[in-house]
């Protein structure tokens, strides 16, 4: 990202020719668009952050607006790093059949983070309102600690919501790093009769009144791509000669 500190302690700056040439080539407008977006490129954001080893190079650096260079908090865009599979279930599932379809895509040696193996390597058989949230809490941790990883390697994890206190536009984070999403969903009727009781038939409504399906996500998706496209971070459908490596 941009806004980075050298190891003498000082803010990292960048060449006004480099900064010039990238507004040039790429424009001013903010490349994330995160939630709370303000458009207006104000900063440089490293695509491959400065703390793993990104340049300062036209290639690298694209304008992005002080509220989402802070938000992205050097979570890398899918391919520039770790590449992370979100795979979405309603609550009445548990996130098993979530599990279930991972098991049949991933690759041996994949990461896999699910609220129910978290839940099984705790030893919880009927988790307390306290233990769901430590389960909670670790799912968070490992997100968090993928999110920004440099290293190369597919994550799965699983999630029945798409909001968080911190993070309440989960999805629209996860679109715009063009993470690879995946809905999959049983039917209302199906998951009404999985849901063990009141609270969880009230969050399985609240998931089926978002109105969320694989069509929507993929052309949500697709728009981004576009984007990204335009902005030589991706090689469809041309290829960017100036794309930057990882």
């Amino acid at each position: 990202m941009g806004r980075r500190r050298s190891e003498m302690g000082r803010r990292q700056t960048i060449d006004p020719l480099v900064r010039a040439k990238v507004i040039d080539t790429w424009g001013n407008d903010c490349w994330l668009g995160l939630p709370g977006c303000t458009k207006v490129g104000a900063e440089d954001d490293h695509i491959v952050p400065y703390s793993h080893g990104g340049m300062d190079t036209v290639a690298n650096i694209r304008r992005a607006c002080k509220h989402c260079n802070a938000s992205r908090q050097d979570r890398v865009l899918y391919g520039y790093g770790a590449r992370l599979h979100m795979v979405i279930v309603p609550p009445g599932s548990c996130d098993r059949e979530a599990v279930e379809w991972i098991d049949a895509h991933k690759s041996a040696g994949d990461p896999v983070v699910s609220f129910s193996t978290l839940t099984t390597a705790m030893g919880l058989t009927n988790p307390s309102l306290a233990c769901r949230r430590a389960v909670a809490m670790a799912w968070s941790g490992a997100y968090r600690q993928f999110a920004t990883s440099a290293e190369p390697i597919d994550v799965w994890l699983t999630r029945t919501t798409i909001s968080s206190n911190r993070h309440p536009r989960l999805l629209d984070e996860w679109i715009a790093l063009d993470y690879d999403l995946h809905v999959i969903d049983p039917g209302f009727s199906v998951e009404w009769e999985r849901a063990r009781d009141d609270a969880t038939r009230r969050r399985v409504r609240q998931w089926y009144a978002l109105h969320l399906s694989q069509a929507l996500v993929d052309a949500r998706r697709a728009e981004r791509r576009a984007r990204l496209v335009a902005l030589g971070l991706r090689s469809e459908p041309v290829r960017i000669a100036s794309r930057p490596k990882w």
